[in-house]
């Protein structure tokens, strides 16, 4: 058995990063089906967030990550990374359709997954 790295960006009204990651999980379970092996975030039971330096851009540091050959993530086996975007980046991120509205968070989820 073999194993794909995956990249999910979660946008959405989410309490908390477990709401986020099992929308993308069951999201992916249903356009993948459940039978295991199919490289992607839906192989994951678990994530562990990753702190961003001060000033970093959230969205380069998690690409980063994703492109570095280290890290705990390039394990199929372990967890999935979680980068929150916050603050001013999370302003930038919102739009129109997202105004107004409480709770909008937006979440990468990247790792390694058995294929």
């Amino acid at each position: 058995m073999g194993g794909r790295s995956f990249f999910v960006r979660m946008v959405g009204q989410y309490k908390n990063a477990n709401e986020a990651f099992y929308e993308a999980v069951t999201e992916t379970r249903y356009l993948n089906g459940n039978d295991g092996y199919t490289g992607t975030i839906a192989e994951k039971d678990s994530f562990v967030v990753l702190e961003v330096p001060n000033r970093k851009n959230p969205t380069e540091f998690a690409e980063e990550c994703y492109n570095s050959n280290d890290g705990f993530w390039n394990d199929k086996w372990g967890p999935a990374a979680c980068v929150e975007v916050k603050n001013t980046w999370l302003k930038t991120m919102r739009g129109e359709k997202w105004k107004g509205k409480r709770n909008f968070k937006v979440f990468y989820f990247f790792g390694w997954a058995s294929s």
